[in-house]
């Protein structure tokens, strides 16, 4: 396809997509839904841009249509033109026009998702400023000098927190209990196929559904919503328990497959039970793995445990969502949401340092370090040597 028609059908595209984006803008579906409209009026302007760009490009690749044309015809005849210099004699750059038109199809979504969204450009402009003064006004929280309603925020926010902590923890206990035999029956080579398939469809099925999914529609209505003292944490460490079962037992069950098949092949020709293959040739290859997968789900378990707690299921969620959180208050305690975050902050930073330290230390082992001692014999000179001591 040569370029003239590359940008022919650029154009004819885009005009095509904004009279369509235009004739769907009176339909009763975006007549019914204002999110729907303004992504609709977004898509037809932007692609009314784009056919008019690539027509002005269309119009200046057609005026030097003659100038093109004379030029092939004079190298074509044998007629000698200028010598080229070695500059001029690099390879061309290749024309890269549908990517370009792909960039630019990406960037019309974006902002036919933004009109969608209501975002306006006034909005963009004047978030920096506030940005800057709602930050100015959290810090100032945390750096002042607690005074009776600093401390009771401080006290309550610690509180939520670690019953965040343990709602996350709950919940890994709850995953890590039941994904390791999911995941010993999810494994291509350690279950049969009668017991592989409906087992992965079921992990599926539970990690196809999200945690506040499993929240809201069914432990909140069964134990309650709110603080621990009314089921709320409970209903949030089941909900984090039942969907940190599909994806630990997917990971575990990858991990499994993977393992060195020398040790099985041995053991099932000493004569060893499935059941002995498991424990002798398949858990002491995978269980530093797997204790680095439990680890980094309670660092994830702890994000989303103060989420489940914005819709009821306890934990440090609960002090900032609406309507009875501190971002159902008007004007916003900005003091106070910066003592939250700033706990929130704190404390996932220091799981997240000393869980990390812990898988390191179980996948890698113990550090070791170099201890000289001294060995003399006569009056000869002392010599040394080192010997690894494990820490």
């Amino acid at each position: 396809m040569s370029h003239g028609y590359k940008i022919a059908s650029a154009v004819v595209g885009s005009v095509l997509l904004a009279a369509a984006s235009f004739l769907l803008t009176y339909t009763s579906a975006a007549e019914s839904s204002p999110v729907l409209l303004r992504a609709l009026w977004g898509l037809a302007i932007c692609s009314a841009v784009v056919a008019i760009g690539a027509g002005i490009y269309g119009f200046a690749y057609v005026r030097t249509g003659r100038q093109r044309a004379e030029e092939h015809r004079r190298i074509s005849s044998g007629a000698s033109g200028y010598s080229p210099d070695r500059l001029d004699m690099r390879p061309v750059k290749p024309v890269k026009f549908w990517y370009n038109m792909a960039l630019i199809f990406v960037g019309v979504l974006f902002i036919s998702a933004a009109a969608g969204t209501g975002m306006t450009l006034s909005a963009l402009l004047e978030m920096p400023a506030r940005i800057w003064d709602y930050s100015v006004q959290m810090v100032s929280g945390v750096a002042q000098i607690p005074d009776e309603d600093a401390r009771d925020d401080w006290s309550s926010a610690f509180e939520a927190m670690l019953e965040s902590v343990a709602i996350a923890w709950i919940g890994t206990l709850v995953g890590a209990i039941f994904s390791l035999p999911c995941g010993i029956l999810a494994a291509r080579n350690m279950a049969p196929l009668a017991i592989y398939i409906p087992m992965r469809f079921i992990l599926s099925v539970i990690r196809a559904v999200p945690e506040l999914v499993f929240a809201v529609a069914i432990f909140i209505p069964l134990l309650g919503v709110g603080p621990a003292q009314m089921g709320g944490a409970m209903a949030g460490a089941f909900a984090l328990g039942i969907s940190s079962i599909g994806t630990l037992s997917k990971l575990i069950s990858e991990a499994i497959e993977g393992v060195d098949p020398g040790p099985l092949e041995a053991s099932t020709a000493a004569g060893a039970t499935h059941v002995q293959r498991i424990r002798w040739a398949v858990l002491p290859q995978v269980l530093p793995e797997v204790l680095a997968i439990w680890l980094y789900r309670f660092e994830v378990n702890i994000r989303a445990s103060a989420i489940l707690g914005a819709l009821g299921a306890g934990g440090i969620g609960r002090l900032i969502s609406p309507p009875n959180g501190l971002f159902g208050q008007r004007p916003y305690d900005w003091e106070a949401i910066g003592i939250t975050l700033f706990v929130i902050i704190a404390i996932t930073m220091v799981v997240d340092q000393v869980s990390g330290f812990v898988r390191h230390r179980v996948i890698h082992g113990a550090k070791v370090r170099q201890k000289k001692s001294k060995r003399g014999s006569g009056g000869s000179a002392e010599e040394t040597r080192a010997a690894a001591v494990p820490v």
